[in-house]
């Protein structure tokens, strides 16, 4: 990669975390908690129809239990999460944050496409549900 491109790369990556936090009605640094997740999660599965990445499946290790994993499957229509924040009370959690932050990650690298968050409708219905 060229030295020019790095830093066009960082800012766009910086650009789109906060476009993220702004979206889940996060602050940025629990955002980072989970980039820092998605750099120690396992891919599972990709979905890749040969022009886009359709979502992902991964292993994300628990922040504060030790050899402890959360199965995590992210895609356009929603996502899924075996942590009991997830399960039991339904929220977006960190591990889904790092599911999404893999898939765009994943889609910019072999498609050169940064994921529309706009375009993930169950994003904006938690942001919604979060806000009542």
């Amino acid at each position: 990669m060229s030295e020019e491109l790095t830093p066009q790369l960082n800012k766009k990556l910086k650009e789109w975390l906060l476009e993220l936090a702004g979206k889940i009605n996060w602050r940025v640094d629990k955002v980072l908690d989970s980039y820092r997740l998605a750099q120690r999660s396992v891919i599972i599965d990709v979905r890749d129809d040969g022009n886009s990445i359709n979502g992902i499946r991964l292993r994300v290790p628990s922040e504060t239990r030790d050899n402890a994993y959360y199965y995590v499957s992210v895609g356009p229509y929603g996502a899924k999460c075996t942590c009991e924040a997830s399960v039991i009370r339904g929220e977006v959690c960190k591990h889904m944050v790092a599911g999404l932050i893999m898939w765009n990650m994943l889609s910019v690298i072999k498609y050169g496409k940064w994921l529309n968050l706009n375009e993930l409708t169950w994003l904006k219905q938690t942001q919604d549900n979060e806000r009542v």
